[in-house]
Order: structure tokens, then sequence, then C-alpha cells
């Protein structure tokens, strides 16, 4: 857990009663890093535009076929019809092997302080070269990897719908909304990323850990 969470929780149900509301019920649940850089990649490809559930699933049986040992070169040297067989799409496949060939080719990278201590805008810049990952892959490396404690990643579903749903604003246009949002935002500043999670809490209560 960050050591700022409790500090931020505090701050937020004090600033916004009704995201308070939800820090209080879902008070138990806490963001946790794997504390390695190509698993939490690898997650936030395999959690792509499908469920929270369906992408344990992936995760789950790519662990079998790894033996257990997700890591660049066993997933660069693994079968596209392997990954095939296991749910995953083409476009999915090639995206992990881009992942593994990146840290193949920079292994200083997957040491877990690399990332932590270089700046978003660094890190935003290193990782959009990738094929395969966008602004919304990057969000989640910087929320789950890199505990960053600011992260609003406005193009996730998930935290779209869960502030639609609280704060009873389905009705806008799209333009509308992603505005709403980011009004409703600056009373979670500089913990958007802990609102963001607890936002998350309340549309799926199996919160994915990337």
């Amino acid at each position: 857990m960050p050591e700022y969470w409790e500090v931020a929780k505090d701050y937020l149900i004090n600033s916004d009663a009704l995201l308070g509301n939800i820090i209080k019920k879902y008070s138990y649940a806490k963001l946790v890093s794997h504390k390695n850089p190509f698993i939490t990649l690898v997650k936030s490809i395999l959690g792509q535009q499908i469920s929270v559930k369906v992408a344990d699933i992936l995760y789950q049986r790519l662990l079998i076929i790894c033996q257990t040992n997700i890591n660049p070169e066993n997933i660069y040297l693994c079968k596209d019809t392997s990954l095939q067989q296991i749910g995953l799409s083409r476009q999915k496949i090639n995206y992990l092997k881009n992942i593994a060939i990146f840290f193949l080719d920079s292994p200083h990278r997957l040491e877990n302080n690399y990332f932590l201590n270089n700046d978003v805008n660094i890190i935003y810049d290193e990782l959009i070269e990738i094929k395969g990952i966008g602004p919304w892959t990057i969000d989640m490396f910087l929320i789950f990897h890199c505990l960053k404690p600011d992260i609003l990643p406005l193009k996730d579903i998930g935290l779209i719908n869960s502030i639609k749903n609280n704060y009873n604003i389905s009705n806008l246009s799209a333009t509308d909304l992603n505005n709403k949002i980011i009004e409703l935002s600056k009373n979670w500043k500089p913990w958007r990323t802990v609102a963001t999670f607890y936002l998350w809490c309340d549309i799926d209560d199996n919160v994915v850990q990337y």
C-alpha cells in the first residue's frame, strides 16, 4: 500500500461527501503493486476492453503456459498458437511480444526502481513508443506499478461508468461528460489515483490489481 494512502483517504472523505461514503464502504481495499513493471504491463494489455473477471482468467491461463514464470523471455518464446488457445487475440499477442522485446532490449528497465524514479512525462514518452500501449495502458502502469498519487484515467470505462452512476450524470453528451468528470476531479486533487481506485471498487467489487 502506498505510504500516502490513509492521508489521501481522509482528504477525499472530507472534500467529497459522496466519494467519502464510497471510500468508507470499501475501506478494506488497498492499492497493491506487483513491483514488477513487466507483469503490470502484461496484465494491463490483457485487461484492455474486457471485464476484470475475464482478464483474470486470461492471466491465470497465461501463468500455466509460462509455467508460473511470466517474464519477457518466456512471453517472447511462447508460440502464438499456444497464446491463441488460451483466448488471446492476434492483436494482444503482438502487443505482448512487443512489450517482451522492449524489456529484452533494455533489461535494466526490469529493475523495480527504474520507473519509480522517473518523471511521469519521461515514463509516458518511453512506453508510448511500444506498439499496443496507449494512454489508458500507461495510466494503469502509473497507478499500479509507479503508485503515482494523482492519476485520473479519463479513458477508463469502469471509472466513467462509476462516476456516471454515482453522480447521476448519465444523460450528458460525451464531451460534456468528460468536462464534468474533470470538474468533479478538481475536488480529488492531489489524490485522484485514490479516488479512481475506490470508484472502481464501487463498479466492480473484484478490482483487478494490475
